[in-house]
């Protein structure tokens, strides 16, 4: 399957939301991290690299707006999605450096064919950046 040996994080304040996430994510074969807000998620970015961040937008602590903005400073080959109850808050559509908006409810389908664009994407640019590496 597509999702095979990718790893996403999920960052979601609903507990029936993140595990409905999850399921779904590990049907498709994908490696799932579940953070319960955004301070949680960013906590796990320092320890991991992930291939896909799928952050709720509104959540205590660390909001889905501040994890995008930090996460596009600190690890900016990893592309943001975000799934929110509300419509994207910018008049041009989604935030500046996010990858997507879903607005809830939407399809199962619909947000793995984002995931598999973002996780390909992510791969491209890994690919792309010029390795460089030390002898001593």
């Amino acid at each position: 399957m597509a999702g095979q040996r990718k790893t996403v994080l999920v960052a979601e304040d609903h507990e029936s939301s993140r595990t409905m996430l999850a399921l779904l994510l590990e049907q498709a074969q994908y490696e799932v991290c579940l953070a319960g807000d955004g301070h949680e998620a960013l906590e796990h970015m320092l320890k991991a690299i992930f291939d896909a961040v799928i952050t709720d937008w509104d959540m205590p602590r660390v909001n889905g707006s501040e994890l995008l903005i930090i996460s596009r400073i600190l690890w900016p080959g990893t592309p943001v999605i975000i799934v929110s109850a509300q419509a994207a808050p910018s008049a041009e559509g989604i935030p500046r450096g996010a990858f997507a908006w879903l607005t809830k409810p939407y399809q199962s389908n619909d947000l793995l064919q984002i995931l598999q664009a973002a996780v390909d994407t992510s791969a491209q640019e890994r690919w792309q950046q010029p390795v460089t590496t030390t002898f001593l």
